[in-house]
């Protein structure tokens, strides 16, 4: 499986139409397209946005391999689109979890 499968793969399970993926990503749904039948790759920037969007890794679009993200909290903490309260929230989860291994 290839980049663009991934891609594909992912958008599907997370519900989302070419054009709805295209407007958070400020593409065209063509583009979108082409990236998903490996007609085109995308530029490194698109890649990380595309990967932000769709809640994987660059690393797992690129190769299909999960990566281990070793310390949490840190990201968490500097995703700019999650409120202090949410932040909060999500470090504490993490955090139990981590401790009820």
């Amino acid at each position: 499986m290839g980049l663009g499968e991934r891609i594909r793969e992912k958008r599907e399970e997370l519900g989302l139409t070419q054009l709805q993926l295209a407007q958070a990503l400020g593409v065209t749904p063509q583009h979108i397209s082409v990236v998903e039948q490996n007609k085109r790759a995308p530029s490194l920037d698109l890649l990380a946005k595309w990967a932000h969007e769709l809640g994987v890794t660059t690393d797992y679009l690129i190769t299909g391999k999960e990566s281990v993200v070793s310390d949490f909290g840190s990201v968490i903490k500097a995703d700019d689109t999650l409120s202090l309260d949410i932040k909060r929230a999500l470090v504490t989860i993490v955090e139990q979890l981590h401790n009820n291994k």
